[in-house]
């Protein structure tokens, strides 16, 4: 790479001794930028230029095996050990937020908004449902979850190396982190409360989970401790250390998942993955994540509101150990309001008699109008009656004998058409037969009794029901008979007086109203005597 001065050419290199992990350079490990020497440049005022006041030039001269500081070969390389290179202080920005986010710096806690800086010591807190992505100098974006907390402990630029170092510290929450593979590479180190993670031109996910910090690498490499972690792995670590490295289940299918969601809050089902213990689903719009959720089994539901819009849903399982696997990402739509009014009637599966059929609405403050659908199928492939521009909540219907579905939808002022609401079926039905009429003449004596007789429906196939009673509620009965003749057997009854009350069942078993009540009186002193009925009773 080259960088002209009031520039000046150099490389990174990193140095590494012997056995040390190829991600991070161990501890007593060296990193150095190579700087291209330029006509007139010494030891002396490369110190005064480049390097950190305390940094010695002779320990410069040593390591370069530089014979005289004053004369330094043109085009020649010196190796500069990035320790030694004057600092400035880098600042990061916040490109995006969403939710409850805040900043803590000295003392005071104040709302973090988009396009804010982050200056060294400040620290990022989120609620729930909250989220924030920060850019930092080299270009590393690193995405903050959930009920988090994250301090920037150092951020620097290191000279005119162009060499960025930040260190942050996680202590609670989730980071979701990018950083570029670029020249020279970015150096980034995430603390948490048991195990340092550092990272060179990767991406990679962590999180503080109890007393675990957990670390699954998507791309390139990470140092998890001394134990290096490639892309695909990830592993778990307490205060005792890091657990076995694992590699990370596969991506979930989420092909069957609707392009287009109609209804809130969002629940999605999802389908199972093998190896996955819960499932980790998150909702983006854009770069910003809106949406968060671990849950147990194969499905994502959040009480949280979230307005009409184009998103992207990200799934990935978790293991037994909870290490997160690869993420799979479903772009949908969601068109949920103006939502649909309650169904009020007909009930659902309700069988109707009326040869005209009332259906009804509740009323949605945000509709203007609403529309309707009525179709043989639930599908509604061919609906047999559509209506448009309905500004009342009830319409009565002419509906032919069978099954009907129907659905209502609303409609806002401006023409914006909320989704259907769920169809609901009902049947219109035969009326019931209607109830028999008593014989021009009256019950007849016979020796058993006394014979009850009716007209015959008109309905083929009808049976019937008779009830005798020695009370008008017909709750003291003496005679309960279904029969399918016209008349029944009142035998050799007491004394008193009698209630009397006969209905048609249909050939589909299907019974009608019954008829007016009727009154039997039997005298004491012969009881087959009677007295034509007296009174009719509703």
């Amino acid at each position: 790479m080259h960088l002209r001065r009031g520039v000046h050419a150099g490389v990174l290199v990193l140095v590494v001794g012997v056995g040390a992990p190829a991600v991070v350079p161990a501890q007593g490990a060296r990193e150095d930028w190579l700087y291209r020497i330029e006509r007139g440049d010494t030891l002396i005022g490369l110190h005064q230029r480049l390097l950190r006041p305390e940094a010695r030039w002779r320990e410069l001269q040593r390591l370069n095996r530089v014979a005289d500081p004053r004369r330094l070969q043109p085009g020649s390389t010196l190796r500069i050990p990035l320790a030694m290179l004057r600092e400035e202080p880098a600042l990061a920005e916040v490109l995006q937020q969403h939710g409850e986010v805040w900043v803590e710096r000295a003392g005071a806690r104040q709302p973090l908004a988009a396009a804010a800086s982050l200056a060294v010591d400040d620290v990022v807190g989120t609620g729930a449902q909250s989220s924030v992505v920060l850019r930092f100098a080299d270009g590393s974006r690193v995405l903050i979850g959930p009920e988090a907390r994250l301090r920037v402990e150092r951020h620097a630029r290191l000279g005119a190396s162009g060499a960025v170092d930040t260190r942050l510290r996680l202590d609670a929450g989730s980071v979701d982190a990018q950083v570029p593979a670029a020249k020279p590479p970015p150096r980034l180190e995430l603390r948490t409360p048991v195990i340092n993670l550092g990272v060179r031109g990767t991406e990679f996910r962590s999180r503080i989970d109890g007393a675990r910090t957990l670390a699954e690498v998507t791309e390139g490499r990470i140092g998890f401790g001394r134990l290096p972690l490639e892309a695909g792995f990830g592993a778990a670590a307490t205060p005792t250390g890091p657990g076995p490295v694992r590699a990370l289940l596969g991506a979930p299918d989420l092909t069957r998942l609707p392009e287009r969601v109609e209804r809130v809050p969002l629940q999605l089902a999802l389908q199972p993955l093998a190896g996955a213990q819960r499932y980790r689903a998150q909702v983006f719009e854009a770069d910003r994540l809106v949406l968060d959720g671990l849950f147990d089994g194969p499905a994502a539901n959040w009480n949280a509101d979230l307005p009409d819009g184009r998103y992207e849903l990200r799934v990935r399982g978790a293991d037994a150990d909870g290490i997160e696997g690869r993420d799979a990402r479903r772009a949908f739509t969601l068109k949920a309001r103006p939502e649909p009014p309650f169904q009020l009637r007909p009930r659902a599966d309700e069988r109707l008699t009326d040869d005209e059929v009332q259906l009804a609405w509740s009323r949605n403050p945000a509709a203007a109008s609403y529309r309707l659908q009525v179709a043989s199928s639930p599908d509604f492939a061919a609906p047999s009656v559509e209506r448009e521009g309905l500004a009342d909540t009830e319409l009565r219907l002419a509906l032919p004998l069978g099954r009907h579905s129907w659905r209502v939808g609303s409609v806002r002022a401006d023409g914006d058409r909320g989704p259907w609401g769920d169809a609901r079926t009902f049947e219109r039905i035969e009326k019931p037969p209607p109830p028999p009429a008593p014989p021009p003449e009256p019950p007849r004596q016979s020796d058993e009794g006394i014979v009850l007789a009716w007209s015959a429906s008109p309905i083929a196939g009808a049976s019937y029901q008779v009830q005798v009673a020695r009370d008008a509620a017909f709750g003291d009965l003496v005679l309960d008979e279904k029969t399918a003749r016209t008349e029944a057997l009142l035998a050799k009854p007491r004394p008193g007086t009698y209630h009397v009350r006969v209905r048609a069942i249909g050939a589909d078993g299907r019974a009608g109203p019954w008829g007016a009540a009727q009154l039997v009186e039997v005298p004491g002193a012969k009881w087959w005597l009677w007295l034509l009925p007296l009174l009719l009773l509703l």
